[in-house]
């Protein structure tokens, strides 16, 4: 849907309700999603930093670093780590302030027909944001599942962020095609290749059930 330029709240709506369920499942197995969150942002940024490859878009920014630097010297996060040998948690202030904010949206068209005169700001409605965010949970629970979905959204989304230096090589080709796209292109572009990486990605499974 998102890739297809479908309705944005329509395409928050499906992505909304996937991420909670993704999350209830997450919670049952002991997780704090609250916590996976901010560990996520803060582990990647310090391993970077520690390996000297920060996306360019933090290391040009003065107090990114900074900050980043200040969390490196707090945290026993060295170059070499790995993510899953770290959890966190967070305070339940935290954490509900954390839910608050990642159900506005589709708190706010839940109950929108009770109030005519309400107003959802336009920059609320952060459909890659929450994409990412959902895949990035779904790994949590099943992290040798990426799919071909999932390999597309992860790229497309560097490029949108100017990340892309730190996705891996064979990946490259790509996201320079999508630098050079306009916004209707890449868009399109991703979808001719979600549609490649499943015939592939089906051909290697009928190969291996022969």
């Amino acid at each position: 849907m998102f890739f297809a330029a479908e309705d944005e709240l329509a395409v928050h709506t499906i992505a909304s309700a996937a991420y909670r369920l993704i999350s209830d499942l997450k919670s049952k197995h002991g997780y704090d999603e609250a916590g996976d969150h901010y560990l996520t942002m803060v582990f990647f940024a310090v391993r970077d930093y520690r390996r000297g490859t920060l996306p360019k878009v933090l290391a040009d920014d003065p107090d990114a670093v900074r900050w980043i630097k200040s969390l490196a010297d707090r945290l026993p996060i060295t170059s070499s780590s790995e993510y899953r040998d770290f959890r966190a948690s967070v305070s339940s202030a935290v954490r509900d302030a954390f839910r608050s904010n990642r159900n506005k949206v589709a708190n706010f068209l839940k109950h929108a027909d009770r109030d005519a005169d309400l107003v959802l700001p336009s920059g609320d409605v952060d459909n890659l944001t929450l994409l990412m965010t959902g895949l990035g949970s779904y790994l949590d629970v099943a992290p040798d599942d990426l799919g071909p979905e999932g390999r597309v959204l992860w790229i497309y989304f560097c490029v949108a962020n100017t990340l892309s230096d730190n996705l891996p090589a064979e990946y490259a080709p790509v996201a320079d095609a999508l630098k050079e796209a306009s916004p209707d292109d890449q868009l399109r572009l991703c979808r001719e290749l979600i549609v490649r990486l499943g015939v592939s990605d089906s051909g290697k499974s009928a190969a291996l059930d022969r």
